[in-house]
């Protein structure tokens, strides 16, 4: 009779966690699917010299609103980088629901994400690297010693942040994401000390260092971003996705749905058209990079993510959009800069970029399957953790 009882609550506790909303690993996949979509369509047609000199027909619109479109679809990096705060808060609460981590705890974190993070570029990298400097004889970085000590920074994702040669463009996010990781600790430090307060630093020590509001223009990469990490940490502990989702405008949850679709749906338009305005470049620039991507994230989780096979194809691209990001910028620009945009109209060439970065990534991991690669990164990460361990016992 007791346990009757017990295992009926059980039943109860369950159905009720069911039926609050959570922003799943399902659900970031299903985000990060649609920022890789924006990625891959902002670097291939966000400005006429994207295209290589090719002639790309948008019809049935003008290549201009189309460079419009595509250049607002850089609020990828900001959707990346968020995501990517709120994920690793949400990973250390989950082994700490107080966050009130210690030093070797915050070490042994900042170890398993970095190997993690190199571990899974390590691959494109060296395919990068292979078809680029012997194939395509295409050489950024040098010559002797230079050369070599270029290549290791670049491969350890620190060259965005030294300012040494990348070989391509785009990999400057791979410091960036570095630089999450290892802020996150202090930054949820800072958060249980001073709660939202912890937002300031963020907020006011790039305009001071700029002695103006911060401008499109004089944004570099490591800046740009900045403020979407304490977001991040503040959504994640504070389930603000969650809670907004949950909410109702009136008492009918498909009319209190359809109303925020149309209400929110407005906010994105107006807040996209004010982020290319010549006041919001060059006077808040830095905090649109911040408000726009997180807004838009909620807006998927909101209306986009529950959608029947939509959610199932994102979430797809999402598993693969770490590898997508790596490599698609080689068939463009290295690889096949001419017949990436040869097929005459931007639809096909996104399809041709999109697909030919998607089968790369599909090979990739079944390359790292056949090596077991993740087998090899977890025994490295538990002999760097066994060497920091002795040096704590000190």
């Amino acid at each position: 009779m007791g346990h009757s009882k017990r295992s009926t609550e059980a039943f109860k506790s369950k159905a009720k966690k069911a039926d609050k909303p959570e922003f799943s690993k399902r659900d970031t996949a299903v985000v990060k699917g649609m920022a890789i979509l924006f990625l891959v369509a902002y670097h291939c047609f966000s400005s006429k010299e994207r295209l290589n000199g090719c002639d790309v027909s948008f019809y049935p619109l003008s290549q201009e609103i189309c460079f419009k479109i595509f250049e607002s679809m850089n609020i990828c990096v900001g959707m990346f980088a968020f995501l990517s705060a709120y994920g690793l808060t949400k990973t250390m609460k989950f082994k700490n629901p107080l966050l009130n981590t210690t030093a070797k705890e915050n070490t042994e974190f900042v170890t398993k994400r970095t190997v993690s993070l190199i571990g899974a570029f390590f691959m494109p990298f060296v395919i990068g690297l292979t078809t680029s400097l012997f194939i395509k004889h295409y050489n950024p970085y040098g010559q002797g010693a230079a050369k070599i000590l270029n290549i290791i920074l670049d491969m350890l994702g620190l060259a965005g942040l030294l300012h040494t040669p990348l070989l391509i463009g785009t990999w400057w996010y791979m410091s960036f994401a570095l630089v999450i990781i290892f802020l996150i600790p202090f930054t949820v430090a800072l958060y249980k000390k001073f709660g939202v307060l912890c937002l300031i630093p963020y907020a006011v020590l790039p305009v001071l260092f700029y002695h103006e509001f911060i401008s499109s223009d004089k944004l570099d990469n490591m800046t740009r971003w900045l403020l979407t990490i304490p977001v991040g940490v503040i959504f994640a502990d504070c389930d603000i996705l969650e809670k907004c989702k949950q909410s109702s405008l009136v008492k009918n949850r498909v009319l209190s749905k359809l109303i925020k679709l149309v209400i929110f749906t407005a906010v994105l338009i107006i807040m996209l058209k004010l982020r290319n305005y010549s006041w919001g470049k060059e006077k808040f620039y830095y905090y649109i990079s911040t408000i726009v991507p997180v807004f838009f994230v909620y807006y998927m989780y909101e209306f986009i993510t529950d959608i029947p096979v939509l959610n199932s194809v994102l979430a797809f691209l999402g598993k693969h959009s770490s590898n997508i990001f790596f490599m698609h910028t080689f068939i463009r620009a290295i690889w096949f800069p001419k017949f990436t945009y040869s097929f005459g109209h931007a639809f096909f060439t996104y399809i041709f970029m999109l697909g030919f970065s998607l089968a790369i990534s599909m090979a990739i991991m079944e390359i790292q399957k056949l090596l077991g690669w993740d087998k090899l990164i977890k025994k490295l990460t538990q002999k760097i953790l066994c060497f920091e361990n002795k040096m704590f016992s000190y």
